[in-house]
């Protein structure tokens, strides 16, 4: 097999194989974050009307790797003996706003690696980025997910953008709520979740008088992100967010998106710095350490706060005089 399609194609055919009449077999591709595809397929029963996707990415990896293909297949085959044939779940609520209001949710993304994308859903440009929405789903029997808001869902609710933008914002200010932390605090956290149940060490000693020195020449270095540490890097474009953090440090700031899920801020403390220096960092990050679906976007961002205005810092820029419209 010299792709990925003939791979699945093979996993599919032994799995219908394996599971014959009772169960459908369908391969499926789906477009995420930045137009990232994944490949999965799902094996539904017949008669239900949901089935979990199951993606093989990795799988296909392991067999280029030497997995054999009847490994793999088991290995599928006990992934999905432990979902439910049955979901109990009710799409028929999905066609009621007024439960899909109080779900509501947001994410940050690229809009220029998303425009295929977008075209197909509802979104609110801000700056060179875009907010895109969903709906948060937490069921017993499926755990908690979230669903995608499309066009055709706005047709079916018969309400427009900026009544799905007060909605959601009024959702997300209300049950994520946007967090501000220094780093040393979040670090140290990580440390304290790393050591977790241990006695005090040496080493974590070590690592924790490393931080504070490390950060003591620029205290004012911050992570921005939700409640719930998920696409948390939305909450910058919660109103008025960019302007309070920017009254908070009393000055400019850069502001660096470590991935959809949290963004950096740093106080500027020389202002004839371009910061482009920032933005060749945010790359380095985004190709070394984050998938292609963590990414946000490749650059950094300086935020003046006499003009109420995010620089995206890349190409020089023409300057606005105020944030862009929620609508």
């Amino acid at each position: 097999m010299n792709n990925i399609n003939d791979f699945l194609e093979s996993i599919r055919e032994k799995l219908d194989e394996y599971y014959g009449d009772e169960y459908t077999v369908k391969i499926n591709k789906v477009t995420k974050n930045n137009s990232t595809v994944k490949n999965g397929l799902t094996i539904r029963k017949k008669g239900s009307r949901m089935a979990p996707n199951i993606y093989l990415d990795d799988a296909y990896e392991d067999y280029v790797n030497g997995k054999s293909l009847q490994d793999i297949t088991t290995g599928i085959i006990a992934a999905r003996a432990e979902c439910r044939d049955e979901i109990e779940f009710d799409a028929d609520r999905f066609l009621d706003y007024e439960w899909v209001r109080r779900r509501l949710s947001i994410k940050l993304i690229d809009k220029d690696k998303n425009g295929r994308q977008l075209k197909e859903v509802p979104h609110v440009e801000f700056y060179d980025m875009a907010v895109v929405f969903y709906v948060d789903i937490e069921e017993d029997s499926i755990g908690k997910g979230s669903i995608m808001i499309r066009n055709e869902h706005m047709d079916e609710w018969a309400i427009n953008v900026k009544k799905l933008y007060t909605d959601a914002i009024n959702s997300v200010t209300r049950k994520s709520p946007p967090i501000m932390k220094d780093i040393v605090s979040v670090l140290m956290e990580m440390v304290e979740e790393r050591y977790e149940g241990e006695d005090e060490s040496a080493e974590k000693q070590r690592i924790e008088e490393m931080l504070r020195d490390t950060f003591d020449v620029n205290p004012m270095m911050y992570v921005i992100t939700n409640q719930s540490k998920s696409n948390g890097a939305a909450v910058i474009a919660y109103p008025g967010m960019l302007h309070d953090v920017g009254e908070t440090l009393g000055c400019d700031f850069y502001l660096l998106p470590s991935s959809v899920n949290e963004v950096i801020v740093v106080a500027i403390n020389d202002a004839a710095e371009n910061g482009l220096h920032l933005s060749e960092m945010v790359k380095e990050i985004n190709a070394t350490n984050l998938t292609p679906e963590e990414v946000l976007t490749d650059h950094a961002y300086r935020y003046h706060r006499s003009t109420n205005w995010l620089e995206p810092l890349t190409e020089p820029q023409a300057h606005l005089t105020e944030m862009p419209s929620a609508v």
